[in-house]
């Protein structure tokens, strides 16, 4: 992957020249490159000032220019215009050719100014090419080559093999002969320096994840105009890809209905995402009508408090297993005390109804609310997609079943990612197998995803090591604000082979706080477990396979926990994957 300065773009960046970042970025053929994005420069005569949209220092190749154009493009009478995606026509000064030729002499003068003393430079051969990135090649202009152009046809084909092309056809054509071939390694690095210089190309992890962080919670309340539904709809499933907001809007819901009065059941899956639903409630709404927590243990709380409880604690020790406890002996003895206390909840909001839209959960909801499910108040909110991770049957069986159950009720779909920033709502998208985006991906840029590879547990430890390291002190980024994720429990991940050094401690998320606070403390949960939470930060370590369906569900679960900040620890053997889930960005069907 080449070296991008800046690494991430800005906001006001064209769309055509962030898919020509990103394709540099990723492509395996630009290893070693350094691009520099929008540099600006000093000309002279009627343009004093310029910029080029890429300078590419490509070691033992040259020096390449990029001038870049999306859209429609035209020229009539020999005067370009370009027309956007919303169809307005901009007039261009001159050809993007020209635009091109002249930036390429404007990096060379600049570099002759300040490498005067560097005679290698001369022996580097300097070229431009012209990339159209949503239409075919216009007739080549008198002078220009066609390997100075790229269109849309060869952005799909990579485009750093088509650059080296360039680079190659622009060496013969100045018959520059040198061994080695410059520029090398140290003449890269002085051109960069006397280009871009180092201060200009660094920027603070820290602030990026400040400034994504307020941005994101001003978007969640966009997504509480979604509410307005159920005040004409008593029964509504809210059907979202992971980020749309689904957890935020179902505590909003339970929090309107108990103000007005209704006795509420807000109810989940995961331990730990049932147990921040109770610390919400308590802390937000205090004496407000609502039970909250995981499904499970509300449904076991009732048991506790119907006479039935002695008799359930006994079968509950003698339960097989988990499956014959969670399919035979809740439902049974759940029934039996919601049948003998006869107390209803006047609605259910239930979070994470993937996992939880089974037969048995519904009969025992039917008891529960007034009215029953088939005639009472719910809402369920859930991705039937990649999150159901915990049930078995496809989204064509859970909807089947819940129309059996449930009666006549109102389907919305939440489509707008308002958690993740677009780089890691995109990437999750890709690197979790979906041919198009599950959801519109957030304006937010923010930082890039970190990629870091390993070869075995000792090299990933490594890299956690350095990963947690330059979060708390280069980024400036609190541990506190920081989760590791991982398909396997504490003790078989990197992050237990890690738990103690000399800088810093991992505990295990459900762990007692430590009054240690001599080092930094990293918290770490499986990627199971962490479902329906979410962090500022996430370091995903353990990715061994991405290949299989229950692998991606799992890499969407853990990658789409984080808003702001994403590190990927990835195994070397799935690089080949890796390489081709990102080719879909430039298909048709993504963009």
């Amino acid at each position: 992957m080449a070296k991008m300065i800046p690494p991430n773009w800005h906001d006001n960046t064209p769309r055509s020249e962030q898919r020509v970042f990103s394709l540099l970025q990723h492509d395996p053929g630009t290893e070693d490159w350094i691009v520099l994005h929008s540099l600006n420069l000093k000309q002279s005569g009627t343009h004093p000032y310029g910029e080029v949209d890429f300078v590419l220092l490509i070691p033992g190749a040259g020096v390449l220019c990029l001038e870049v154009k999306g859209g429609r493009v035209a020229c009539q009478d020999g005067k370009w215009t370009t027309t956007d995606a919303s169809g307005a026509t901009f007039p261009l000064k001159r050809s993007p050719f020209s635009q091109a030729q002249e930036g390429m002499h404007a990096v060379r003068k600049a570099l002759e100014d300040r490498l005067a003393r560097a005679p290698e430079f001369y022996r580097i051969p300097f070229g431009y090419v012209v990339v159209f990135t949503d239409v075919e090649t216009p007739p080549h202009e008198i002078g220009t080559e066609p390997w100075e152009v790229i269109d849309h046809c060869g952005l799909k084909a990579g485009i750093a093999q088509l650059l080296l092309r360039a680079a190659k056809q622009q060496r013969a054509r100045h018959q520059i002969h040198s061994t080695p071939a410059e520029p090398q390694a140290p003449l890269i690095r002085k051109m960069r320096d006397a280009l871009r210089p180092d201060f200009e190309r660094i920027v603070s992890r820290g602030t990026v994840v400040s400034d994504s962080e307020r941005h994101l919670l001003q978007l969640t309340e966009e997504q509480y105009a979604t509410l307005d539904l159920l005040s004409a709809n008593p029964r509504c499933l809210f059907e979202g890809a992971a980020g749309t907001g689904k957890t935020l809007l179902a505590l909003e819901f339970a929090r309107r209905c108990a103000q007005s009065g209704d006795r509420v059941l807000l109810i989940c899956f995961n331990r730990l995402l049932g147990n921040w639903f109770s610390n919400e409630i308590r802390d937000t709404c205090p004496g407000r009508p609502i039970t909250a927590g995981r499904f499970y243990k509300c449904l076991r709380d009732a048991i506790i408090l119907s006479p039935l409880a002695e008799e359930f604690k006994a079968a509950e020790k003698t339960s097989r297993d988990s499956d014959d406890l969670f399919d035979s002996v809740y439902p049974l003895y759940g029934q039996l005390a919601l049948e003998a206390c006869n107390e209803r909840f006047d609605v259910i909001v239930m979070d994470e109804a993937q996992d939880l839209a089974r037969a048995p959960v519904l009969d025992l909801l039917n008891s529960w609310v007034t009215g029953g499910i088939h005639d009472g108040r719910w809402a369920f909110f859930g991705d039937f997609h990649r999150q159901a991770i915990y049930c078995g049957g496809g989204p064509a069986e859970v909807h089947a079943l819940i129309r059996a159950k449930c009666g006549f009720h109102v389907r919305a779909s939440l489509q707008q990612n308002c958690r993740n920033t677009r780089r890691i709502g995109e990437e999750t998208a890709l690197l979790s197998g979906f041919d198009s985006p599950p959801y519109r991906v957030g304006q937010i840029d923010g930082a890039p995803v970190d990629y870091l590879e390993y070869t075995d547990m000792h090299s990933q430890r490594c890299a956690l090591e350095t990963a947690l390291v330059r979060l708390v002190g280069e980024a400036g980024i609190a541990a506190a604000d920081v989760v590791i994720l991982s398909r396997y429990g504490f003790e078989q991940s990197a992050a237990g082979q890690l738990a103690e050094t000399v800088i810093f401690h991992i505990r295990p998320i459900e762990q007692p706080e430590t009054k240690d606070g001599r080092k930094p403390t990293f918290h770490f949960a499986t990627a199971q477990a962490f479902k329906g939470m979410e962090s500022k930060v996430v370091v995903l370590c353990d990715v061994d396979q991405i290949e299989g369906d229950d692998d991606r569900s799992l890499l969407y679960v853990a990658m789409s926990r984080a808003r702001s900040l994403l590190t990927v620890l990835l195994h070397v053997s799935t690089k080949a994957a890796v390489r081709e889930a990102f080719r879909k960005r430039m298909t048709d069907l993504w963009r």
